[in-house]
């Protein structure tokens, strides 16, 4: 059984630098793309191979979880969220799109809305 599970408590995965990311897919880090390229590259290989594993993961997400903290967490076969948990994409608000697969498994999670959008923005009954 492969357990990953944060360190310290607050969080679980904050994932990458957006922003250097951002910039560097933009031509404004001097990089040709350099950055964005190689961190994509990396990220989509490790959710992959978390996905595909063929022993048991299990993802203790307890905490912050954001981008590539997220993909880390929803691509193994196993999660366990708790009441600290908090779901984010951060990437979408400077005109990324959801990477680490968001837009699949989003709409995917099960349980529903509440499970997307946390308990204090539960659908009416």
């Amino acid at each position: 059984v492969i357990t990953m599970k944060g360190v310290g408590g607050k969080t679980f995965c904050a994932g990458g630098d957006v922003v250097a990311i951002s910039k560097s897919g933009s031509g404004l880090l001097g990089d040709n793309g350099a950055l964005a390229r190689d961190f994509f590259r990396e990220e989509y290989i490790a959710d992959y191979e978390l996905a595909t594993v063929p022993m048991p993961y299990v993802a203790l997400i307890d905490g912050i979880t954001m981008g590539g903290g997220v993909g880390v967490s929803v691509n193994g076969r196993f999660r366990v969220a708790t009441e600290k948990t908090l779901f984010a994409m951060p990437e979408t608000a400077i005109g990324l799109f959801p990477d680490v697969g968001g837009s699949y498994f989003l709409p995917r999670l099960e349980g529903g809305p509440r499970h997307v959008s946390g308990p204090d923005r539960r659908p009416p009954q």
